[in-house]
């Protein structure tokens, strides 16, 4: 019976008239609050307890337990003028013969220390400051350096080489080649020449032309 009315109260005290005015002041029954929605609270938790004072007349130690345990689950009471009730109404019952362990605990909800809790929301921050920036190795990147510099001339040096030794004419060969050529050329003509020059010797054809006069013509031939 005192857990039915309990909840009477809850839904009394609920739909009861409260004063829609604003409040001179901040203090409910000795507790100075922070603004007037936290005011109006503690109205309304003193109204609780006034109803259970006319609902409830029972002094047996069960109905008041029941009465405690009922406002704690059901969540009656919201600040401390309600809890300050509770309070009162658990050292009554420790003091009827109730041990302390057997009672549930008053819940406070709100936080005295700014502490985060691991459950705690914490929303991501969108702007997320840039990494640091390692130090760079000086002597390492002078290494690096030197090798990339040596693998570069190596591969100049085989350019060079390859366009020097191939056969193929190049911007780099191409002189070379066709000093070669005309080399080849000049001794291919001298050796024509002589040929002639020996086969008009053979048939006593006379030329008086100079052209062949660098030319020597073994007589034994």
């Amino acid at each position: 019976m005192a857990d039915e009315k309990v909840d009477e109260v809850k839904s009394e005290a609920e739909n009861a008239d409260v004063p829609k005015k604003e409040p001179e002041n901040l203090v409910v029954d000795g507790y100075e609050f922070l603004s007037a929605e936290d005011v109006k609270k503690a109205e309304l938790d003193k109204q609780k307890i006034e109803i259970i004072g006319k609902k409830i007349h029972s002094t047996k130690v069960s109905d008041l337990e029941a009465v405690y345990e009922k406002a704690i689950t059901n969540k009656i009471f919201s600040t401390p003028v309600g809890w300050y009730y509770l309070a009162k109404l658990r050292d009554k019952l420790i003091g009827a013969g109730v041990k302390e362990e057997d009672l549930i605990p008053i819940p406070i909800n709100l936080k005295i220390t700014k502490v985060d809790l691991k459950d705690e929301y914490h929303p991501r921050q969108y702007i997320t400051p840039p990494p640091p920036k390692k130090k760079k190795n000086v002597k390492a990147v002078v290494f690096v350096m030197g090798v990339m510099n040596l693998i570069l001339l190596a591969m100049v040096i085989a350019m060079f080489f390859i366009a020097l030794s191939a056969e193929s004419d190049n911007i780099i060969n191409y002189k070379q080649n066709v000093t070669n050529r005309y080399a080849e050329w000049e001794d291919s003509l001298k050796e024509r020449e002589k040929a002639v020059r020996i086969k008009e010797r053979d048939l006593k054809i006379q030329d008086d032309t100079d052209y062949g006069k660098d030319i020597d013509i073994d007589e034994s031939e």
